[in-house]
């Protein structure tokens, strides 16, 4: 019994000895984990996506207050906008570490035709019968408006990240570029004329016509090509932020930052064609105007202000829907 006793001694004492001499724990089952034993954190590896929320919460809170208006132009909640009209990723150089990137690029082009009424043929009609004059004010020719607007952001940055268990607080900077454009070309089915009144064209929004008169001895100005308000924006950012993780690799984010930016804007140009019917007898020129000044600012901004260049914030002089900013909140998938 004392040979059985002496032996369970020993070999507890050798246990105890052997934990104490053995390697530290790999730190596996240190891993934050759910109940179901998934990990919650990204790790080493893992690449993640995200998206602003502010447009689901506007939306929300507009059902919620049925008063309110939810609109492009009047949304329901004002928020910084972070990340609107951008896909946001980050890849993760280890847990407490990762490279993001954000990139946002809308575009819109296409073409809108109006049809006028064939000027010349109804004039060469006015010299044959009262059917050719009818026949004729049936056929149309085709005024024609094609567009191209363009407006991208990229930004790449570098984030550091700590915190305790779900609660994750990250910091970091980010260096962005942004660029935008709009071009529309016109073309008129009728050209200008020293013997006929001409219907073409002048806006292409409501369809509304003007009529040249040969007879009418002010200038009479149609634009055939212009080039509208566009961009370079350059401009470094540092921001901080907090991130819970809701779900095993689901985490919601609020973020803040502030800028340094220069941006440039070159002023709007055209191309129109005018007809003159002065004392020497009827002209038609082509001219190219300068519409609008070119401008390049530069200066220390936060991230609500719509002018800085982390923003997709129009700077087209209005021409497209396109609105700004970065969201403070963001849903992000970890995988």
């Amino acid at each position: 019994m004392k040979k059985k006793a002496l032996f369970v001694t020993a070999l507890l004492s050798s246990a105890v000895t052997f934990a104490q001499l053995a390697p530290p724990s790999s730190g596996e089952d240190d891993v934050l984990k759910n109940r179901k034993g998934h990990p919650i954190l990204p790790k080493e590896g893992d690449i993640a996506l995200g998206f602003n929320m502010i447009p689901v919460i506007d939306l929300f809170l507009g059902a919620l207050n049925p008063a309110t208006t939810y609109a492009g132009s009047a949304n329901t909640v004002n928020y910084t906008s972070n990340m609107n009209n951008q896909i946001m990723g980050k890849y993760f150089l280890d847990a407490k570490t990762a490279i993001r990137v954000r990139f946002g690029i809308n575009t819109i082009g296409g073409s809108i035709t109006n049809q006028v009424q064939d000027a010349n043929a109804l004039y060469q009609a006015g010299f044959g019968t009262i059917n050719d004059i009818n026949a004729a004010s049936l056929l149309r020719v085709d005024d024609k408006v094609t567009f191209q607007k363009t407006n991208m952001l990229l930004s790449v940055g570098y984030e550091k990240r700590r915190g305790y268990r779900r609660l994750i607080g990250f910091y970091g900077a980010e260096i962005g570029f942004g660029y935008s454009s709009s071009k529309t070309n016109y073309t008129y089915g009728n050209a200008f004329s020293d013997l006929y009144n001409v219907a073409y064209t002048s806006n292409f929004n409501t369809g509304a016509t003007s009529t040249q008169s040969p007879t009418n001895p002010a200038r009479q100005t149609r634009v055939l090509d212009s080039k509208d308000r566009g961009g370079f924006r350059l401009g470094l950012r540092g921001f901080i932020g907090v991130e819970y993780f809701v779900f095993s690799h689901i985490s919601i984010a609020a973020e803040y930052g502030f800028g340094y930016a220069f941006t440039t804007r070159r002023g709007a140009k055209s191309t129109q064609e005018t007809y003159f019917n002065g004392a020497n007898g009827p002209s038609v020129t082509v001219e190219n105007v300068n519409t609008d000044s070119s401008e390049k600012t530069r200066g220390f901004t936060v991230d609500n202000n719509n002018g800085q260049a982390f923003s997709m914030n129009n700077t087209i002089n209005g021409n497209t829907s396109l609105s700004g900013g970065a969201g403070a909140i963001t849903l992000i998938f970890h995988f």
